[in-house]
């Protein structure tokens, strides 16, 4: 990945996020990937570009051929388009997407129609208005 392409983001409209993560996905979060090309990306950029697709209120994912209803911290995605813009095998992003699950940054509910992942690490997020969301997602992290 370049950096024209990917930087860090978050979803537009959020002004502020207060996320929890354990030691080890701190960790994880400050090293680097690489991709088929053996080209590095930071951990915190992938992460970021997945927060990118995060929901923030109800209503219909945008982007997809089924789109599903999400819940405010939910995001639809597909092994397969992140497999092409991360420039990464299938079988990598869904090791990788396990190992994020194990460090607590996601949860993902994976079936034939489509996937949806949710933020755990996310307590909450407040808007450019001013408003305040709690992310019901949100789960207290434990050390190992």
């Amino acid at each position: 990945m370049d950096k024209e392409t990917y930087r860090f983001m978050y979803p537009a409209g959020v002004a502020s996020l207060s996320l929890v993560f354990s030691h080890k996905a701190l960790q994880w979060l400050c090293g680097t990937t690489r991709d088929d090309d053996g080209r590095e990306t930071g951990n915190f950029t992938l992460f970021g570009d997945l927060l990118a697709r995060m929901a923030l209120t109800a209503g219909e994912g945008k982007g997809f051929r089924r789109p599903l209803t999400l819940s405010a911290g939910q995001a639809q995605y597909s092994e397969e388009l992140l497999s092409t813009q991360w420039n990464m095998g299938r079988k990598r992003i869904r090791n990788l997407l396990d190992a994020l699950t194990d460090m607590g940054l996601i949860d993902t509910n994976r079936s034939r129609v489509a996937s949806v992942m949710t933020f755990p690490c996310i307590r909450g997020w407040e808007t450019a208005d001013g408003s305040h969301t709690d992310n019901t997602f949100f789960h207290e992290q434990r050390e190992e």
